[in-house]
This record gives structure tokens, C-alpha cells and sequence, in this order.
């Protein structure tokens, strides 16, 4: 599959992961402003959702999302990993890094600390 299929297969995961816990999802019209859906949150507030399609793991363990070109837009609110061999999504708040790692599984030297793991991003967050 192209890229563009896989990143519109990410999309539609995702929108039926929020609507099944109970959000409003909108699309924008176009998608060339880095915002590819708008979450209302139970507050009215809303939030700018970049997704991001991954289908192969970086180092075995976890796998990487590249925002560089995200960084200090303004743009993101939460960035939507989607794992597609796995079929899981891990909803990131976006705090401007150059890069989101998250691990899947234990690393090959059995650590753990210090690491970002994808299951603790299973819900969508609430920000105020």
C-alpha cells in the first residue's frame, strides 16, 4: 500500500478509536494546515490531532514518530500514533519534540525505566 493509503487508514482508525470513547470528531475541510482531525473534549474545549502511521518498529522495541516539522507551529495538540500491525493507537499530548519514541516491549538489555511506554497513551487526554 502507498503512504497516502496507509496515513488515510491511520485516519479512519483513529476517528472510530475517539468515537467509540464517546468523543465528537470533525475533519477539516482540507488538509494542508498539519491538523488532520479536531477532538471535542467533555469541556467544549477542542483539540488539533496530527496522526501519525507507523508500520514497522525503529529498534525492535519501539518505534519512533519524526515532528520536526511540527515543532513550534503551533499547529498540534496531541499527536495519534497508529501502530498499524498491531492495530493500536497511542494519543500523545505534543509538547514540541523533535521526535515521540515509545516502546512496545522490554528492551533487548531487559530495561525499563525511564522509558515511554505506548499502552500508558490508550485514551485520548483531557487538557484544559
Amino acid at each position: 500500500m502507498k503512504s497516502h493509503g496507509k496515513g488515510r487508514m491511520g485516519e479512519l482508525a483513529v476517528r472510530k478509536s475517539l468515537i467509540a470513547q464517546g468523543y465528537k470528531v470533525y475533519i477539516p475541510e482540507v488538509d494542508n494546515e498539519q491538523v488532520d482531525l479536531i477532538v471535542e473534549q467533555d469541556n467544549g474545549q477542542f483539540r488539533r490531532v496530527q496522526v501519525k502511521t507507523v508500520s514497522k518498529e525503529k529498534t525492535g522495541t519501539s518505534i519512533e514518530v519524526n515532528m520536526t516539522k511540527y515543532q513550534k507551529t503551533g499547529r498540534v495538540d496531541v499527536v495519534a500514533v497508529y501502530y498499524a500491525p498491531k492495530d493500536m493507537i497511542a494519543y500523545v499530548p505534543y509538547e514540541n519534540q523533535n521526535s515521540i519514541n515509545l516502546a512496545l516491549t522490554t528492551g533487548k538489555n531487559n530495561q525499563r525505566k525511564g522509558r515511554n511506554w505506548f499502552y500508558e497513551y490508550e485514551r485520548f487526554p483531557e487538557f484544559s
